[in-house]
């Protein structure tokens, strides 16, 4: 017969083991889901501490003006160039290679650094100087992307990029008016800008034949590179240019070359040798009249001024005639300094030639095709 009693206890006992192992389970599940919980919140927290971290790296101004640093660091002035969204004006006589150049000396000036902009500086946009060692050089803007969510990392736009390149250079030029003048090798045209002088002083003795070219004054400015200035007189002679680039001032005198130069100061020896034998009495005044214009005042003077300068001799020659100075006007006149030297054999004493030297500065003017003398200067 069955004892109730020891069945009830049974059953019990039953029980009580069938609860404890739902205890234990659910225990084992609470700390399972417990652990993801807290596995998930550390991911997440660190999650959020790396990406505060990464937009906080990345709003740093290393961060923000990395490349365009690099960029300047390295001298890449055709970047340089290409990121600027302010250009530069450059005049009629400059390229951009020299555009380049002159930004290439600004950004070689010494160590690069970028300088924050405080008051214009916020949280979607931020302002940098550009220093080249001590030197300001340009001036950079940035905007950040907008977020799509709170896990982008902020991307910084240049948006403005300007390079402090200012055309600061002029060049005051002192030339004849028939003289072509070229800066950086580009002709400068026109009269425009072009001041007179007062017309030259050997003027006068061209009075009644030609005009001679009055030397003129222009100013050229908006360089960033110190120009080259050349010259040409107007039958293509290079004309020497006198420079002072430090405080931009070239001067440039009458020609003192050009073509046909040879056969002009040929002609200017002749002329010299033989009014150095008319005034020593060994040339007629008939051959000496060849050589200039018709009805020369000059000519008159000499005749009628009774030379008795030298004392009687026998024989006269012409050692030698060397230019002195020669001026090429325009193509109807030139100056031309010629000194002779002149050996007079004397009729007393000894046969032993005296040196004589005529230094004669005689002004030609074109006449009928021909070169004459116009004036001398004594």
């Amino acid at each position: 017969m069955t004892d109730p009693v020891n069945d009830k206890n049974k059953m019990k006992e039953r029980s009580t083991g069938i609860e404890f192992n739902y205890f234990r389970i659910f225990m084992l599940l609470w700390i399972l889901i417990l652990l993801l919980a807290i596995w998930d919140f550390n991911r997440q927290f660190f999650s959020f501490l790396e990406n505060t971290e990464a937009k906080y790296r990345a709003s740093l101004p290393e961060s923000v003006t990395e490349e365009l640093a690099e960029t300047f660091r390295a001298h890449d002035v055709d970047s340089v160039c290409a990121l600027m969204t302010k250009k530069c004006t450059l005049n009629a006589y400059e390229t951009e290679d020299d555009l380049k150049e002159y930004i290439r000396t600004l950004i070689s000036n010494g160590r690069i650094s970028m300088v924050p902009v405080a008051e214009e500086t916020s949280d979607e946009h931020q302002v940098y100087y550009i220093e080249s060692g001590e030197l300001r050089v340009a001036r950079a803007e940035y905007v950040k992307e907008p977020e799509r969510n709170r896990r982008d990392i902020p991307v910084w736009d240049l948006v403005s990029l300007e390079v402090f390149a200012e055309p600061s250079v002029s060049a005051r030029i002192s030339a004849p008016e028939n003289v072509r003048l070229f800066v950086n090798g580009k002709e400068l045209t026109g009269n425009s800008g072009r001041t007179e002088q007062d017309p030259p002083s050997a003027q006068r003795f061209y009075d009644g034949f030609t005009t001679l070219p009055v030397m003129t004054d222009v100013k050229v400015g908006g360089f960033y590179l110190t120009p080259e200035i050349t010259a040409e007189y107007e039958d293509g002679t290079p004309v020497p240019v006198t420079a002072d680039p430090e405080n931009g001032i070239y001067s440039i005198g009458y020609p003192e070359d050009c073509e046909g130069r040879d056969e002009m100061e040929s002609i200017a020896c002749e002329a010299v040798s033989a009014y150095a034998e008319f005034i020593s009495g060994d040339l007629s005044e008939g051959t000496l009249r060849q050589y200039f214009t018709k009805d020369n005042i000059y000519l008159y003077y000499m005749q009628h001024a009774e030379l008795k300068w030298f004392t009687r001799h026998l024989k006269s020659e012409i050692h030698s005639a060397e230019v002195q100075e020669f001026i090429a006007y325009n193509e109807d006149a030139f100056y031309c300094e010629v000194l002779v030297e002149q050996y007079l054999t004397m009729a007393w004493g000894s046969r032993e030639p005296e040196d004589i030297m005529t230094d004669g500065k005689f002004y030609f003017v074109r006449q009928d095709g021909e070169w004459k003398v116009a004036a001398i200067e004594f």
